[in-house]
């Protein structure tokens, strides 16, 4: 017979004295849970399998996850880190997402999650994960998507009153505080659309395909430097619109602009991060071959960007 080190403890309360619930609605539900604790181990290189596991009759409705992996340490780190996740609200009381999440978050939780990873795999004791680590994972859409699917379904769902989440020993006994969410806390939890935050990528690169002069309505083509996609994207800078009109910035191919690209971004239904749009803010400088010129629009960007700087040395020493 197998021994589990590690378990996750689910566990539904209900308005009255039953221990049973819909099928579907639990399947769904837990369907989020598992979801999010495999990406969490991949995306941590922590091997693991779960397993369901029988547990006698009682009131309420309580589902146990057994862990088996390599490492009984590496996992427990993994299910406080799932649990910390899963019961942080994704929106604040009045609806308004509890943090933006920009491409500048993206880059600092990837470096984040590369440098826990390497921890993790030197198995290195006294490893901790910061509240920083918790805040920007639980920001991010994929997540957000991940827990709003499970508490939607949940909250649709009347019996249900609240639930806690435990980590359990080989014995069923608690190895952690059990983490509760109470029903009128479920809509913290529940995305109102999955139309998310635009981002600017202030550091841009396009190799322009096509432009379109004629019509602000047509979008322009181009390759983005960031993944080396072809991409359609409006173009709302009308100085660098009006100078290519002009015939003062002529168009040769493999002409690039560095430019402040703002990205319009949504959820599909596996709450994966997709852009719809792509408008460019402000063209900075035009490349061609080793030919740079910086347009009179970008000169203004960057001088602002510098009184910027200064002005946050002067904040700081005075």
């Amino acid at each position: 017979m197998m021994k589990f080190d590690n378990k996750l403890e689910l566990r539904f309360y209900f308005n009255d004295k039953s221990n049973y619930m819909d099928a579907m609605i639990k399947h769904r539900a837990e369907k989020e849970v598992l979801t999010l604790l495999r990406s969490l181990a991949d995306m941590l290189d922590i091997k693991m399998t779960i397993y369901s596991e029988s547990y006698q009759y009682e009131e309420g409705f309580r589902e146990i996850w057994s862990v088996a992996g390599e490492n009984s340490r590496l996992i427990s780190i993994l299910l406080n880190l799932f649990m910390q996740i899963w019961t942080r609200p994704s929106l604040s009381v009045e609806g308004a997402p509890v943090m933006f999440f920009t491409m500048e978050n993206e880059e600092h939780l990837q470096q984040e999650i590369a440098s826990l990873r390497l921890n993790l795999k030197k198995k290195q004791q006294g490893i901790t994960v910061s509240r920083d680590f918790v805040k920007l994972m639980s920001a991010s859409p994929r997540i957000c998507k991940n827990k709003s699917n499970f508490y939607e379904v949940v909250r649709g769902y009347p019996k249900v009153t609240k639930f806690t989440l435990r980590e359990l020993n080989s014995m069923n006994r608690s190895r952690s505080g059990s983490l509760e969410v109470k029903r009128e806390q479920f809509t913290q939890y529940i995305l109102r659309s999955d139309e998310l935050s635009p981002i600017k990528d202030n550091k841009a690169t396009i190799e322009i395909i096509s432009p379109v002069l004629s019509d602000a309505r047509f979008r322009w083509k181009g390759i983005y430097n960031k993944g080396g996609e072809t991409i359609d994207f409006y173009m709302s800078d009308d100085e660098f619109k009006k100078d290519m009109f002009d015939e003062k910035i002529v168009f040769k191919s493999g002409m690039c602009i560095d430019c402040i690209l703002e990205i319009q971004r949504k959820m599909n239904e596996l709450g994966k991060v997709v852009n719809i749009s792509y408008t460019v803010i402000t063209v900075i400088r035009t490349r061609f071959d080793k030919m740079e010129i910086l347009t009179p629009q970008g000169k203004r960007y960057l001088r602002k960007l510098e009184a910027e700087k200064k002005q946050l040395t002067l904040d700081f020493f005075g």
